[in-house]
């Protein structure tokens, strides 16, 4: 009996079919994907976000979110900056950059932006909770 289905059935064919299509990772979403770039980029999501919570100590829930949204960029930025230079060493010789050469480069722009949103809603929640930042400078610290 023909039920018309094609491909793999078990849950761990299906997992592993849904690598197929899988070209460089930037916009991949689910964790057996992020496993797999880490794997072949050498880039691991857990130590770049164990690096930014280091760095930032975020206090509360909100900058806990924060501060993950800044390392997936940071580790999306890192990934692409491979995936470009991996690019550009095959292509030594083009008379122009191409396709994907162009789709890295639009890719980065649009997690820069993300980047610069998440540093600037850490910002702004921080201030919020510190009405008097110390790297703001104050009537009692400045110099006449």
């Amino acid at each position: 009996m023909n039920t018309g289905q094609t491909g793999p059935r078990t849950p761990e064919g299906k997992k592993r079919s849904s690598l197929n299509a899988l070209k460089h990772g930037l916009t991949a979403r689910t964790p057996h994907a992020h496993r797999r770039i880490e794997r072949q980029h050498g880039v691991s999501f857990e130590d770049v976000l164990a690096r930014m919570f280091d760095y930032y100590k975020p206090v509360d829930p909100v900058e806990d979110e924060l501060v993950t949204r800044i390392a997936r960029c940071v580790w999306r930025l890192s990934l692409s900056a491979t995936m470009e230079s991996r690019l550009l060493s095959r292509r030594k010789n083009a008379s122009k950059p191409g396709v994907s050469y162009e789709r890295i480069l639009k890719y980065e722009r649009l997690v820069d932006i993300h980047l610069h949103r998440a540093l600037e809603a850490l910002n702004k929640h921080r201030g919020l909770n510190n009405p008097n930042p110390q790297n703001e400078t104050t009537p009692s610290s400045r110099q006449a």
